[in-house]
């Protein structure tokens, strides 16, 4: 709740004075000329002794509660959180709720949230399950998003199905709205509801693919996997490996992470990519170039044993010498406990050595990656 009071007072004292680089003075001759907004940006000041001016509880409530009662919203919500912390003024839990409650009547549905939740885990006001629900709902019915998925997420809990799908369903057009002003996410989400019938959206797969190709256009990554998926198994569309073989490599281009996968789809001839071991050596190396030193040492001990790749020493040697550039030198490599250098020292000595793979590359690289070099 402190967080609260400070993006009040921020909010209050940055608007009133410091926007137009008035002074103190100045703040206090709109407070004493009745402008709220400037009363409880002079109360919050002399609550905390900040601005220029001493502390003094006693202006501090008098100005904020001048701001309260003409109705200004956000010193309703600070007199209320101050009956509750009980420093400007006596502990009075009454009153606290009281203000409380009109600053959420007269403010935001960002306020009736906060209210909300503050009933629902009993933070400065008394914990109140019904109180809580009904300023939620009063929020959400304002547009809330988060108030709608926490009511989704209510009633859920209390096992009524219908209030459920109701404010899912309200949730859901929140994210159609926001999916037509080009929100990548939202068309995601859009797409995945209709595609499985779930949330708020009955299930629509002509809405789903094109909500997908939406979001996949736009960079979206889940969206161009899951495309990239439909038109590798031809699932929901026509089978065609080349076009998911596109939107697999610009996914590529875009997390490395992807060249690893394409070069598995290579290896064993899946989601739309011909078995091809050139191609899948080709986009595993390429992986490496971007991947940390571990990584580099995985791709270097597939060379190594063979393992989903064709065996070849020279690249297992290779990408060790790679990992092995970056070792420190001098003074410190003697402190240094080396992990992912000392792991390339050695499997490029073992391959040299013509010492058999090991089975398991985690196991090799936690036995040797401990040692301290001497």
């Amino acid at each position: 709740m402190k967080k609260i009071i400070l993006a009040l007072a921020i909010s209050a004292i940055s608007a009133a004075a410091f926007a137009d680089g008035s002074d103190i003075e100045k703040i206090r001759a709109k407070a004493d000329s009745g402008d709220a907004q400037s009363q409880l940006a002079l109360g919050v000041l002399y609550a905390s002794g900040q601005g220029g001016v001493e502390k003094n509880p006693a202006l501090a409530l008098e100005y904020v509660k001048a701001a309260a009662e003409s109705g200004f919203a956000p010193a309703q919500t600070f007199l209320g959180c101050a009956y509750a912390e009980g420093k400007i003024v006596p502990r009075d839990m009454n009153a606290a709720v009281r203000w409380r409650e009109l600053g959420a009547k007269n403010g935001s549905p960002a306020d009736k949230w906060s209210l909300g939740n503050a009933f629902l885990y009993g933070y400065l006001v008394p914990k109140d399950q019904i109180k809580a629900v009904y300023w939620i709902t009063q929020s959400a019915n304002e547009g809330h998003a988060e108030s709608i998925l926490k009511l989704v997420e209510i009633y859920k809990n209390l096992e009524r199905p219908e209030d459920e799908k109701m404010w899912a369903r309200k949730y859901a057009q929140l994210e159609i709205a926001a999916a037509q002003k080009g929100n990548v996410g939202a068309m995601t989400s859009v797409a995945s509801q209709y595609m499985s019938g779930k949330g708020g959206l009955e299930r629509n797969r002509a809405q789903a693919i094109y909500w997908y190709k939406k979001a996949a256009d736009l960079g979206g990554r889940e969206a161009m996997e899951k495309i990239a998926q439909m038109y590798a198994k031809g699932r929901f569309l026509p089978k065609n490996p080349e076009k998911a073989q596109f939107y697999f490599e610009k996914l590529a281009a875009e997390d490395n992470a992807y060249c690893f996968k394409i070069s598995s789809f290579y290896a064993d001839g899946s989601n739309g990519f011909p078995r091809d071991d050139a191609m899948s050596t080709k986009w595993l190396e390429r992986g490496a170039q971007n991947a940390d030193d571990s990584t580099k040492l995985y791709v270097a001990w597939r060379f190594w044993k063979g393992f989903e790749t064709p065996k070849d020493p020279e690249r297992a040697k290779y990408w060790c010498a790679k990992v092995a550039e970056n070792a420190p030198k001098g003074e410190a490599a003697e402190r240094a406990i080396f992990g992912a250098f000392r792991v390339a020292e050695k499997m490029a000595e073992d391959i040299s050595k013509n010492v058999p793979p090991p089975e398991n590359f985690g196991k090799y690289y936690a036995q040797h990656s401990s040692i301290r070099r001497r």
